[in-house]
């Protein structure tokens, strides 16, 4: 058995993502559009940047429009970081670099909860689970409508979420069936 480096790159089958999940979803911010710990979103080249001390972002990017974060995927992680691609025909770092990698920290970027699993009623809470398979225990249970959730960490196609409230926040693994990477929600049609 090989053992891996524990901040190597790991891969994950593309999962769709968006950003700034708390500036547009968030009830905790009540300080303005312009908050930089809300509306600014730190963008890496290499996730050794962060390391180097007192070391800012390569990149600041901010939303497109004031309706919705940037459509991503996410394609690994390594450390505190999730490596993405912008999924968006308008890249918000450069024109013609729409196959860069770039990293973001975990817990910057968000999905809807949508159900997919036609094994759990459409008007049925989504559970979270204590560990990323179908077989593990139940912890909280999720309302989906309008339900915006940060990822804070990746495992093959599940992603560890918390929710975004006031107060008692959840966590646990959100089944790959219940994931709306869109920005715009299942109302846009598509959620990948």
């Amino acid at each position: 058995m090989v053992c891996q480096e524990p901040d190597s790159l790991v891969s994950v089958p593309n999962l769709a993502a968006f950003t700034h999940p708390k500036f547009f979803y968030s009830n905790d911010c009540k300080c303005g559009m312009f908050n930089p710990n809300f509306f600014q979103l730190e963008v890496y080249n290499m996730p050794t940047d962060s390391t180097i001390p007192h070391q800012p972002a390569n990149s600041y990017i901010i939303p497109s429009s004031f309706e919705v974060g940037y459509s991503v995927i996410i394609t690994g992680e390594q450390g505190d970081f999730f490596r993405i691609k912008f999924n968006d025909e308008e890249h918000p770092l450069c024109y013609q670099c729409n196959d860069s990698s770039y990293y973001v920290k975990k817990g910057t970027l968000g999905t809807w909860i949508y159900n997919y699993n036609d094994s759990i009623d459409d008007y049925d809470l989504v559970p979270l689970y204590e560990n990323p398979c179908l077989d593990s225990k139940i912890i909280t249970k999720v309302k989906k409508e309008n339900s915006v959730v940060i990822i804070l960490d990746i495992k093959e196609s599940w992603m560890f979420v918390e929710t975004i409230a006031k107060g008692n926040k959840k966590r646990g693994w959100l089944d790959p069936k219940m994931q709306c990477g869109n920005p715009y929600g299942i109302d846009a049609g598509i959620c990948d």
